[in-house]
């Protein structure tokens, strides 16, 4: 997933996950490190939408 796949997909609280991942202390520097390229908070972001989409589609199937 390219970064502008990543920025396309990215929600409501999503930046706020990557801070607490990267262990920063705003969601604005979370957000900036992302968006200026950091390796570390491409690759976290890049699993927080993984494991997003394989939450939601697992719990659609069990609320049905």
């Amino acid at each position: 997933m390219t970064i502008e796949q990543l920025k396309e997909k990215i929600d409501y609280g999503d930046y706020n996950l990557l801070q607490k991942i990267l262990n920063v202390k705003t969601v604005a520097a979370a957000r900036m490190r992302f968006l200026r390229g950091d390796d570390e908070a491409i690759d976290a972001m890049r699993k927080i939408q993984e494991n997003k989409e394989k939450f939601i589609e697992e719990n659609k199937k069990q609320v049905k």
